[in-house]
């Protein structure tokens, strides 16, 4: 394998017209975003899509510096991928661009493309600690932004999610980066045609026991065998109307956001119904999906529900967030709500209310007293300090955690104002 077209340049030679408005869509989207001073690394399967981004990111090296790492994360369920790995091991270093070979161990079992993208990104999540690189670009295109798409109007996916892939976005650590999103798979293929390059061919693209395959091959062609022809353009301007709104409705996140008071534990956002219903399941969608966690359809709907109702004392789990709903009070937790010790709350000599306590802070007790927690009372005195709580609007949510000082016969149930009970 090799690159005659930009390793054996000949002077007179000059790009075609696609290689040229590709570059320029590449060099737009690299100075816009690269660091100089930091290398990124480039997804390189050997396949049509990633050599075709490595061969042009070669091209781009001529009018900018472009420093990155060439990543071949071999899943040891192929014969050939030994072999490969060499063939594009000879490739990077014939282009001086730097080669890594993470290997992953093999898998058996149900749901095996979506394990070994995790098990992917893990390994590139591990490169990127280990070399600092500022971003990973990978290859994908207009051809797998439509089928992203069908598979996920096909699931009922959310509006956040029907914005299909993104050209750049955050997985943890990992910064991804998608350049040609707006480029037909066709161009890439007759990109490396002219420049004299072959990909490697996978079979596992073409079986249809999965199901991106059997998206392009089956599901693809039927549609537009029944709609008529153009169904990725179709799909695509539906990405993009999504983007759109994806677009409005982050403004408004960013508005609720403003309004939330972080806690110890999490975020507490307060009138949470007094938002447009649309606005306040973007927001919650985004920020469960931002801690790794998941919330299916049903979910969403329940707690949206909760939140419109106003329900007293509810929880919807979406680990490894908990979304707490205390009439018009919405708490999300990272985990468990735990009970009250010195070590995680600062005392202060002030007043003291259950916001300050969501905050971290409690009252400083009287000297000598000592603390107890609600459940440690007895079921009468209990039943009326749960009353007194209720009367001056503490959640349900902090009842049971909070400390209570008693000292010389009084109780105080610090998270209120620090005046004794009786």
């Amino acid at each position: 394998m090799s690159f005659p077209s930009f390793f054996q340049q000949d002077e007179q030679r000059s790009e075609d017209r696609l290689t040229r408005g590709l570059l320029d869509l590449l060099l737009r989207f690299l100075r816009k975003r690269l660091d100089p001073k930091r290398e990124v690394a480039l997804a390189l399967s050997g396949g049509n899509d990633s050599l075709a981004l490595f061969h042009l990111l070669l091209g781009c090296r001529r009018y900018m510096s472009v420093p990155f790492h060439a990543v071949y994360v071999d899943h040891s369920w192929r014969k050939e991928s030994k072999e490969e790995a060499e063939a594009l091991r000879r490739l990077s270093r014939e282009a001086k661009v730097p080669f890594h070979r993470p290997v992953l161990s093999p898998l058996a079992g149900p749901n095996l493309e979506a394990r070994y993208r995790e098990l992917r990104y893990d390994a590139l999540a591990e490169l990127r600690e280990r070399h600092s690189f500022q971003a990973v670009l990978l290859a994908h295109h207009a051809d797998d932004q439509a089928e992203t798409l069908l598979k996920r109007v096909c699931e009922g996916a959310s509006p956040g999610a029907l914005r299909g892939l993104r050209e750049e976005r955050r997985r943890g650590n990992l910064l991804l980066w998608r350049p040609l999103l707006s480029v037909r798979k066709g161009d890439l293929s007759r990109v490396l045609a002219r420049a004299g390059v072959r990909p490697f061919d996978d079979e596992t693209n073409r079986d249809v026991r999965y199901l991106r395959p059997k998206i392009r091959s089956r599901i693809f062609p039927y549609l537009e065998e029944m709609f008529g022809k153009g169904m990725v353009g179709n799909f695509l301007r539906l990405g993009t109307l999504f983007q759109e709104v994806s677009g409005y409705l982050e403004g408004k996140m960013r508005s609720i956001e403003e309004r939330c008071i972080r806690g110890l534990f999490g975020l507490y956002l307060p009138f949470p119904s007094r938002f447009p219903r649309l606005e306040i399941r973007f927001f919650l969608e985004e920020k469960v999906r931002a801690r790794g966690g998941h919330l299916s359809a049903d979910g969403i709907a329940r707690l949206l529900q909760l939140i419109e109702k106003r329900a007293p004392k509810a929880v919807v789990h979406a680990p490894p967030l908990s979304c707490v709903v205390n009439g018009d009070h919405l708490f999300l937790l990272d985990g468990e709500f735990p009970d009250f010790t010195f070590g995680r709350w600062q005392p202060e000599k002030g007043p003291v209310t259950w916001v300050d306590f969501w905050k971290g802070k409690v009252l400083k007790g009287p000297p000598g007293s000592r603390v107890i927690l609600l459940r440690e009372c007895e079921p009468g005195l209990r039943r009326k300090i749960l009353k007194w709580y209720a009367s001056r609007g503490v959640p349900p949510l902090f009842r049971d955690r909070m400390p209570i000082y008693i000292s010389g016969g009084n109780l105080f149930p610090v998270c209120l104002t620090g005046e004794p009970f009786f």
